[in-house]
């Protein structure tokens, strides 16, 4: 009977839901890695930029529309080089940033008020399927979440302990590699610099004022050297692309910026953990609010600036059209710490009001294990459907497939030919798959006449093209049959690639087998 109680107690406690979410949330990631979904487009236009080019050619403005930062352009050109293209390879340093920023989660967020909102934002990091999503994909998405909780995590320090310079000597070390991995960052520690910033005129230890100066300083100067080096090369390089691509993430003018900024907040920024638009942020987004007014009341003026601060200072980039704000979860990551504590407190808030006037200490007690649950549950649903469907959207498998199908079983005295002057530039998503095929091909139908004399030879003819079906003409054909004995085709394979969210074209893939006759 005793054991029942204790089992049953454990049940309901506050530490066997915050396992269950770490470790869900550990899980989820760890699962997507390994199921090795195919790569899609914006993965692989940064990977041909970063496998076509040097660490200092990547200094240079990216093609593509590519705008990432140099640090995680540089470990990735290190591992790249140093162990391959594979799947694993590229989504490594993404996958432990997720990781990582699942388990920081708990000992941040709840230095803010208590482990009910901190369980409650912790499942909100680690149970996302924006998070998730974003932890890993090869993209810098994971580093902006992670670093962002770095920085909330020493300044709450700093902030609850005004005589010990040493968090603020830590945030002044931390600046520099975290603006070099994460542009939005800038925003997350100037929030944090202004939040502190009070302290610097009030305190009179000579200590903590120096190094706060020294940590704005080398903010400061940091955030310069990489924007004229780098970020400023990159935006302009991409200007036009991006103000196209982000149009509907700068707010207007006028009047027009009420209802923008209503819809902006409403949007998948603030979707978590179900991800979408205008569904559960239309929950989401009061609760912030909630949170914040909570702060307010309290008189918690730091801690109010350093989470709403990175909100308004991406809104004022937003409005010069320097950096987007409210359109895409992916580029709000920086953003996600601030939402994840603001609507946990918010929520925490609502439910200690209404079980004030009902005196129910038990719903108390479980005012944050039913939504953890809630949590777990969604994550562990999207485990099973990542295991049963493992891919995104179907373009980047039927690429990957196409591609691996030919270069998968092409031997020693295999020939791959490429009836296109350009064939990268029909779609990234093949442009990728060709840049790491295993095996060489012909650009051009120029064939090498002495790897094709010899008897047991095979040939493959690919074919690429916007336009709707044109088969390969059979003159085309006959004449590569002539160049072997007895040659035959024994695959004629047709396959159209379309992304219809990505506004590119179609493009049919055209893969002819030519094998001899014994």
């Amino acid at each position: 009977m005793i054991n029942k109680l204790r089992t049953m107690h454990f049940w309901r406690s506050w530490r066997f839901w915050l396992m269950m979410a770490i470790g869900i949330g550990v899980a989820w990631r760890m699962t997507d890695y390994l199921l090795r979904f195919p790569v899609w487009d914006d993965e692989a236009s940064l990977g041909l930029n970063i496998l076509h080019r040097g660490y200092l050619g990547l200094l240079r403005p990216l093609r593509y529309g590519q705008v990432c930062p140099v640090g995680f352009l540089w470990i990735s050109k290190f591992l790249i080089d140093t162990c391959g293209t594979d799947d694993w390879v590229l989504r490594f340093i993404p996958l432990v940033a997720g990781i990582a920023a699942v388990v920081l989660a708990w000992p941040v967020t709840r230095k803010v008020a208590g482990r009910r909102v901190g369980l409650l934002a912790t499942a909100l990091i680690a149970c996302s399927l924006a998070t998730n999503r974003f932890g890993t994909d090869f993209k810098p998405y994971s580093m902006d979440l992670l670093l962002a909780l770095c920085i909330i995590a020493l300044a709450l320090i700093a902030i609850r302990r005004p005589r010990d310079y040493r968090p603020v000597l830590l945030l002044a070390l931390l600046s520099p590699p975290a603006i070099v991995f994460s542009y939005p960052s800038i925003f997350v520690l100037t929030a944090a610099l202004l939040a502190l910033l009070p302290a610097l005129f009030r305190r009179q230890n000579t200590s903590w004022r120096a190094a706060y100066i020294f940590w704005a300083a080398l903010t400061a100067g940091s955030f310069a050297a990489i924007y004229f080096t780098v970020i400023h090369g990159q935006m302009r390089h991409t200007h036009t692309f991006m103000q196209e691509f982000w149009k509907a993430a700068f707010p207007p003018h006028g009047w027009a910026i009420v209802p923008w900024l209503i819809d902006a907040h409403i949007s998948n920024m603030m979707s978590y953990p179900f991800g979408g638009s205008k569904g559960i942020a239309l929950l989401i987004a009061p609760l912030v609010v909630v949170g914040i007014l909570r702060l307010w009341k309290k008189r918690r003026m730091a801690e109010l600036i350093l989470l709403v601060g990175p909100f308004v200072l991406t809104f004022i980039a937003a409005f010069l059209h320097k950096y987007p704000y409210g359109a895409d979860a992916r580029v709000e990551q920086h953003l996600v710490a601030s939402i994840t504590i603001l609507a946990a407190l918010g929520t925490v808030t609502l439910g200690a009001l209404a079980i004030k006037r009902s005196r129910n200490i038990r719903a108390w007690r479980n005012i944050a294990n039913i939504p953890v649950a809630v949590m777990v549950i969604f994550a562990s649903v999207m485990i099973a459907k990542d295991i049963c469907y493992p891919w995104r959207t179907p373009a980047p498998l039927l690429a990957q497939r196409f591609i691996h199908n030919v270069f998968r079983h092409a031997g020693r005295d295999t020939q791959i030919v490429i009836l296109n002057k350009h064939p990268f530039h029909y779609s990234v998503l093949l442009a990728w798959q060709l840049a790491i095929a295993p095996h060489p091909f012909l650009i051009l139908p120029e064939i090498d006449k002495s790897g094709l004399v010899t008897t047991g030879d095979n040939l493959w003819i690919l074919h690429f093209h916007f336009s709707q079906p044109e088969p390969i003409s059979p003159e085309i054909l006959r004449r590569f049959q002539r160049r072997m004995p007895h040659g035959r085709i024994t695959a004629n394979i047709t396959r159209r690639l379309f992304e219809p969210f990505s506004g590119d074209k179609p493009v049919y893939m055209q893969a002819v087998h030519i094998k001899p006759q014994p």
